[in-house]
């Protein structure tokens, strides 16, 4: 199960790349630290909370100063504990777990950028996609979406920022259901029920790779 979804990804992934090849003006390839921590019956509400320390490697496409695609592979741990319900009767259980998520997603940039731009250096973005994770719990599709920053440091290194959530379609992250967990438990004072979540943030450093000829400008008004 878990190699169907990842060979669906890819091949998803490389029939974009293999269609648009020479669209894109330039790559960036780099690295990413930060934490990452989850949502779900054992930690409801609270954004940040256990997070624990992640880090992972990403290719961003940049087609012009507006749109980027970006393939990622990001690896971290998740934990949880009863506790952090607020039940009057916990249940005595507590999770952690390493999760490993590979997205291809697009990013949209608020303001035109181009690293090693000297007017256009920084902006806002958002993005979203599709990921492929796996854990000794569960394994499965996600949909990821966040936001971030990118400035550019010089001619071809870029510092970014960035937090990104990814919404399963499993209640299984934690090793517990949502039926299971609120076993004897009134159900109707229960809110937890849900699809868990795993949630990444950090900061990036890309170096910028050119992909049209040196002869010819890569992007008109960069």
């Amino acid at each position: 199960m878990r190699f169907r979804y990842l060979k669906g990804l890819f091949a998803g992934v490389l029939l974009f790349l293999f269609v648009n090849p020479t669209q894109a003006q330039n790559m960036e390839i780099g690295l990413f630290g930060g934490g990452s921590y989850y949502l779900g019956e054992m930690n409801p509400w609270f954004h940040f909370n256990k997070t624990k320390p992640a880090y992972g490697a990403l290719v961003r496409f940049n087609f012009n100063p507006r749109w980027a695609f970006k393939l990622s592979y990001y690896r971290g741990s998740i934990a949880g504990a009863d506790s952090l319900t607020g039940r009057p009767v916990p249940n005595d259980y507590g999770f952690s777990s390493t999760i490993n998520d590979i997205s291809a997603v697009a990013e949209f940039n608020f303001l035109e950028y181009f690293t090693g731009s000297k007017k256009s250096f920084a902006t806002p973005y958002i993005f979203a996609g599709v990921s492929y994770f796996f854990t000794d719990q569960a394994s499965g599709i996600a949909f990821p979406f966040g936001a971030g920053f990118k400035f550019s440091l010089s001619e071809r290194l870029a510092l970014g920022a960035e937090w990104g959530m990814r919404k399963t379609f499993t209640d299984k992250l934690d090793g517990v259901n949502a039926t299971e967990y609120q076993s004897g438990i009134d159900l109707d004072e229960d809110k937890t029920s849900t699809w868990d979540w795993y949630n990444f943030f950090g900061i990036t450093f890309t170096y910028k790779i050119n992909l049209k000829s040196k002869t010819k400008c890569n992007m008109e008004g960069w």
